[in-house]
């Protein structure tokens, strides 16, 4: 047993450090786009085109509620029942977002979201987190779908006028599999559980880290068997949706800039570099997204000079959207709830 505990103590301890380890990264990789991109990259971004950065907070907003209606559709599939309000669903993905500014997204998305949903409607907290980490599954799935022509693109095997279409059609496929056939979905799900357990394969990866990863797929092989074809179905219609909004508030976001950054690169990249989120523990995600962009923004041929400026829009833009946003679903939550307030003695 004593050898077991002090195990277990050297494995949270390499955790930790590898935590730390990647949030100094991600805020030294900042500071270093900050510090090349100068005053220039700086002034770019001060001085945007106003009618396209209000295109760009239409996308930003309409991503997030897109967002809202798919977590919102998975928590009522789990519980049987409407729990809240589509508003209050986007109220509390908007406190998850802002929570993620200042600690790392696994405090809080996966945090604030649950904490919300038990404080104003008595949902279990596991039931919360379980919902959110279905809801992220729904956005790795796509980006799976997206990554291989997308990365053939960027590498100029694939031309981008065929990229696309062919991006298009292994989503349609897929949709067309989960509609009539959803049972495969959870099938497949069940077959990399599998495979991850034959530990003579992942002999490089802490045991750990595989179990946790077995626990985390059977988790979503049960709630998409709970959430069924419909929901799925949905839910993945959302998703895709959800997408394109990223892909348009990133293009207006550049183009209010007067940067040359072409859509279909941006509709592509985002599906890669939502894969670097998963290594994302600094606070605001600082690093992971901008080390994604760079990357892939810099293969297919766009200038660092157009870059940078790209990166600190984005960034400085989608945290002005979000407070925006998010101050706006607080007052339409609180001026409902005093509206129902004011008419309860009325109905007794």
């Amino acid at each position: 047993m004593q050898g077991v505990a002090e195990a277990d103590r050297k494995n949270s301890l390499r955790r930790r450090s590898l935590r730390w380890a990647l949030s100094v990264l991600g805020v030294l990789i900042f500071g270093a786009i900050l510090y090349y991109g100068g005053v220039e990259a700086l002034t770019v971004v001060a001085r945007p085109n106003v009618l396209y950065l209000l295109y760009a907070f239409a996308f930003s907003a309409s991503a997030d509620v897109l967002t809202s209606l798919r977590w919102g559709g998975i928590v009522n599939a789990l519980e049987g029942k409407v729990v809240q309000s589509r508003l209050s669903y986007l109220y509390y993905v908007m406190l998850g977002k802002l929570s993620s500014v200042f600690v790392s997204q696994y405090v809080g998305d996966y945090g604030a979201r649950p904490l919300a949903l038990r404080a104003s409607s008595g949902t279990s907290l596991s039931k919360g987190f379980y919902s959110v980490l279905l809801d992220r599954l729904f956005d790795l799935i796509l980006s799976l779908l997206f990554v291989v022509p997308a990365v053939l693109c960027f590498l100029n095997v694939v031309p981008p006028y065929l990229a696309v279409p062919v991006s298009l059609v292994v989503v349609a496929a897929y949709w067309t599999v989960g509609a009539k056939n959803y049972r495969l979905l959870t099938a497949s799900l069940g077959g990399i559980v599998h495979v991850i357990k034959r530990r003579k394969v992942w002999r490089p990866v802490p045991a750990n880290v595989t179990a946790k990863l077995v626990e985390v797929l059977l988790s979503a092989k049960k709630g998409l068997e709970h959430i069924g074809p419909r929901g799925i179905l949905r839910a993945n219609l959302l998703t895709f949706g959800r997408y394109t909004a990223m892909a348009l508030r990133a293009y207006f976001i550049s183009t209010a800039l007067n940067l040359a950054i072409p859509f279909w690169m941006l509709f592509l990249g985002v599906g890669i570099v939502r894969f670097t989120l998963l290594f994302a523990v600094a606070p605001g995600r600082l690093g992971a997204p901008e080390v994604g962009w760079y990357g892939l923004l810099a293969l297919g041929g766009v200038e660092s000079g157009a870059i940078i400026p790209f990166l600190i829009g984005l960034r400085v833009y989608g945290l002005v959207f979000n407070a925006i946003l998010a101050l706006a679903a607080h007052l339409a939550v609180t001026l409902r709830g005093n509206k129902a307030r004011g008419r309860g003695p009325e109905a007794a």
